[in-house]
């Protein structure tokens, strides 16, 4: 049986190497207070609860987009450091969705880097080369990948899902109130308000753009780009064995 979601793929917020271009993998930083500001525009789009599931990369830098587009859109202040840096009940932290690390290279820039022809070749081709001492483009994947599959067992728990079609109106339903009942309980506003299958996932440029390629026809890794602080919303089914759809536009 197909199964169907919106996929809401959310960069986390600017940080200070991303002002200055510079490799930033699992060293773990936090979001610039501009960078705060650049998520209010998600935090009025998705204050509204209607996500079923949330997942979000254990690193710092994507707990506090999480806090503050999950904040409450009435009041004008963002939330304070201690806040930004906190856990919220019900919501996956997952390290499969942390960004490629990119070992030595991490912390560099491309001036930097430039005249390194190992650095050059992975340019061309990073499945072929490994940065040192950081993560191969096939475990970098895997882990995504990995994600993804999970990502649909998940789904098919928390709608009880059985061969019998029939029973997957009522299991939106049920799922609807459930996650309702729980976010109302955690105080923090979620739930599915609206029909369908909405999904957040708060992570890294490079796993958005893995996650578009692996979900996608015709979509290589680099043709996919999302700025910090910015969002890629996806139509998916799942067919069985893997996630297949299409861009959607706002």
């Amino acid at each position: 049986m197909d199964m169907r979601i919106t996929l809401h793929l959310v960069r986390h917020g600017r940080t200070l190497w991303n002002e200055e271009r510079r490799y930033l993998g699992h060293e773990d930083q936090g979001i610039l207070r501009e960078g705060r500001q650049q998520l209010l525009p998600l935090r009025e789009r998705f204050f509204t609860g209607q996500f079923v599931r949330i997942y979000c990369s254990d690193l710092l830098r994507c707990r506090q987009t999480l806090n503050v587009i999950l904040s409450d859109s009435t009041m004008a202040a963002i939330p304070d450091d201690e806040a930004l840096g906190r856990f919220i009940p019900g919501v996956e932290y997952d390290p499969r969705l942390r960004e490629l690390d990119f070992g030595d290279w991490e912390g560099n820039t491309y001036e930097d880097l430039k005249s390194d022809a190992s650095y050059r070749r992975w340019i061309d081709n990073p499945a072929e080369v490994t940065p040192p001492n950081g993560e191969s483009w096939e475990a970098f994947r895997s882990r995504v990948q990995a994600f993804l599959t999970g990502l649909s067992l998940d789904l098919k728990e928390l709608l009880h899902v059985e061969e019998d079609p029939d029973t997957l109106v009522q299991a939106e339903a049920e799922a609807e109130a459930e996650a309702e009942a729980e976010a109302e309980a955690a105080g923090y506003g979620l739930g599915t308000q609206r029909a369908g299958l909405d999904v957040l996932v708060v992570t890294h440029g490079g796993v958005i753009r893995q996650i578009a390629a692996a979900t996608l026809p015709h979509t290589e890794f680099w043709g996919t780009q999302v700025s910090p602080g910015e969002e890629l919303k996806l139509q998916l089914t799942w067919d069985g064995e893997r996630w297949q759809g299409v861009r959607v536009s706002e």
